[in-house]
């Protein structure tokens, strides 16, 4: 069962020194932790399969390793569990015949929202973007995406800044009002829990 950490602020240098030193040298070292049940290790374990550093390329072992830390709330496996699922990514990796499961933007939507939970500010982006168009289940929901592009804007990231100017144009002054007033809510209780 995953969990949710609250508003807690995610540690991106953490896990970028945690990526960084993954090599086919180390790769062994990871998975060693991974199996002992280190969630940041998953996560990375879960990168080297997904990319074939180290290993053999998988995508069906780079699941199971992204899957295994974001049950234990390890936010960046929660976003890249999400990519695996949802129906727009299409980096390369996650191209149709490349995935180990079939897409399902509601489950994307599931951990996209987990991480985001945790400032993650890339699924913040990835969130609000499924809200914008509507995932299943869910129906499109500008004010739910404003207030995510909002946070993510918030917390430096260009992309949400541009991405919810952009949505307000289609919005009206009641909704811009209600998603400002829900991103405040978020980043006040954000602060305090931090």
């Amino acid at each position: 069962m995953f969990m949710s950490f609250g508003a807690l602020a995610y540690d991106f240098k953490r896990m970028e020194a945690a990526i960084e030193s993954l090599s086919p040298a180390t790769q062994g070292q990871w998975e060693r932790k991974a199996t002992a049940g280190e969630p940041i290790a998953q996560n990375v374990t879960g990168m080297a399969y997904k990319y074939g550093i180290g290993v053999a390329q998988d995508q069906a072992v780079s699941l199971k390793w992204f899957r295994s830390a974001a049950e234990q709330g390890e936010a960046d496996a929660q976003f890249n569990l999400a990519r695996i699922y949802e129906s727009n990514a299409n980096d390369g990796f996650y191209r149709r015949r490349a995935r180990p499961v079939p897409t399902d933007d509601s489950e994307a939507l599931k951990w996209y929202r987990c991480s985001a939970e945790q400032n993650h500010t890339q699924a913040q982006v990835k969130l609000a973007q499924l809200y914008a168009k509507g995932a299943a289940p869910v129906a499109p929901d500008p004010v739910q995406a404003y207030k995510w592009l909002g946070i993510a804007a918030t917390r430096g990231d260009a992309t949400a800044v541009k991405l919810r100017a952009d949505l307000a144009v289609g919005m009206t002054h009641e909704q811009i009002a209600e998603g400002d007033a829900q991103t405040m809510e978020w980043t006040s209780r954000s602060s305090v829990m931090q």
